[in-house]
């Protein structure tokens, strides 16, 4: 899983996690603070129908009988003696915003008034404060008031309550519901829009050469990011370093072999003349002492060309071509090697006088390469066959007769010192690195096509073809 998702992810678990967590807390607030305001409403509500109601009767007073001039809610003035019992103005309780409910009794539990639907609230003697019900299946919180030998009750459904809250409560979620598209949105666009520097570094890394180990700049970069590059830089370095020792080791031990070398092979070229002017026949320890010297040489050769191209700062020269001066001077010096294996060498030129490609590049790595090629191809070619340097207009071919390369042994084509097994010639293993290696530099690329023996073509970098 990316950063990217996984930042993702977790804010879409993360926000409406602590937005869950929020809205529970703004409900406990807000039925909190609903409670408190229903409950004071039914207390100032108590206190003014205890003030209205007319005094308690006297002793030997007739049920109900009140004070005369008394003003019962909802029944007016009432003169002399008049039953106190009074009923409010009916009303549909289902139509009321605040379902609130209002009975009256005296001390002894006679009731003196009642509302809509009043005369369910059951009296309870000595009752005061807020005491929570539940009558015919509902949740009432009725609030008691005894004064003057009055007792008052006041009740409000508990539904009415938590529906005024889940009222509210929605009131958040659906405008949040309703936005959580857009914020999901911006919230992939923040994400991705904090990642772009990263993003770019990655490419960066990704389009880099592998042999390019400079170091990557960190100005640009966030904070957050400088660390990450600056161990990079540091890995980078250190990298740089330890190739460009293993280069010096390779460039320094090719030189100093290539002079003792040169003289073995001069004395043991003297040697062999001397046994073959006395008439000494040359023994097969004579001819692998040379095969053996020749191998070398060539190892010392191939090793010193490759410390000279194998560099992060090198560079091919770019100057037009004398395609017709190079294939000279190659043919003249492969001829030896291909009259020794008894092999013809042919050049192919393009059709209707076309310059062969590329144009322009190092004349003298392009030789290098090629003579490398050419030189596997007459080495693995059969006796009395043909080698064949096919120049065109995109591409170079060199193809031979030979078996080829096996299936099993092909990725390994290119790997420095990798002979593929079989070989029993003076092959270092070096060849065809140098041959990738300088077709790098000219923006090429190296393929290998097996059919009727093998054929090894160049081709622009970017060429998708057969």
């Amino acid at each position: 899983m990316t950063l990217q998702r996984r930042l993702l992810l977790l804010l879409l678990v993360g926000a409406p996690l602590v937005w869950t967590a929020g809205l529970l807390f703004d409900r406990a607030r807000a039925r909190h603070e609903i409670d408190e305001l229903f409950d004071v409403q039914q207390l100032r509500l108590a206190q003014q129908v205890l003030a209205l109601l007319p005094a308690a009767a006297p002793a030997g007073a007739a049920p109900g009988e009140g004070a005369p001039g008394t003003a019962v809610p909802g029944g007016g003035t009432q003169a002399g003696g008049a039953p106190a019992l009074r009923t409010a103005p009916a009303r549909n309780p289902a139509e009321r915003g605040d379902q609130l409910v209002i009975a009256a009794w005296t001390a002894a539990g006679e009731p003196l008034l009642v509302s809509a639907d009043g005369s369910r609230l059951p009296f309870l003697a000595g009752a005061g404060g807020f005491v929570d019900q539940r009558i015919d299946g509902r949740d009432w919180r009725t609030y008691y008031l005894a004064g003057g030998g009055r007792v008052v009750a006041v009740a409000h459904r508990v539904h009415e309550r938590r529906e005024l809250v889940n009222a509210l409560v929605a009131g958040q979620l659906v405008p949040w519901l309703l936005t959580l598209p857009v914020l999901l949105l911006v919230m992939a666009a923040a994400v991705r829009t904090a990642l772009a520097p990263l993003r770019r570094l990655t490419a960066g890394l990704g389009q880099r050469n592998p042999a390019d180990l400079r170091p990557l700049p960190e100005d640009a970069l966030p904070a957050d990011l400088r660390p990450l590059v600056h161990a990079i830089n540091a890995l980078l370095e250190r990298v740089e370093r330890g190739l460009a020792q293993e280069r010096r080791f390779t460039a320094d031990a090719a030189h100093e072999l290539r002079t003792p070398l040169a003289a073995l092979q001069a004395q043991w070229d003297a040697a062999r003349a001397a046994a073959q002017a006395a008439g000494a026949t040359p023994t097969a320890a004579e001819a692998g002492i040379g095969a053996g010297l020749e191998r070398l040489s060539r190892l010392v050769a191939q090793m010193l060309a490759l410390a000279r191209i194998d560099r992060p700062d090198a560079a091919a020269v770019t100057a037009p071509l004398d395609w017709p001066a190079l294939t000279e001077e190659l043919f003249s010096a492969l001829l030896p090697l291909a009259e020794a294996r008894h092999v013809e060498l042919a050049c192919d030129w393009p059709p209707d006088g076309r310059p062969p490609w590329p144009a322009a590049g190092d004349a003298g790595l392009l030789q290098v390469m090629l003579r490398n090629l050419l030189d596997n191809a007459i080495r693995h070619a059969p006796a009395h066959s043909t080698v064949s340097l096919r120049l065109g207009t995109d591409s170079i071919e060199v193809a031979d007769a030979g078996a080829g390369v096996p299936e099993a042994d092909r990725h390994r084509l290119g790997d420095r010192f990798y002979r593929a097994p079989g070989q029993d010639d003076a092959g270092s293993g070096l060849g065809l690195s140098i041959v990738q290696r300088i077709a790098q530099l000219h923006a090429m690329r190296l393929r290998f096509i097996h059919g009727d023996g093998l054929r090894a073509r160049l081709e622009p970098a970017g060429h998708e073809g057969g």
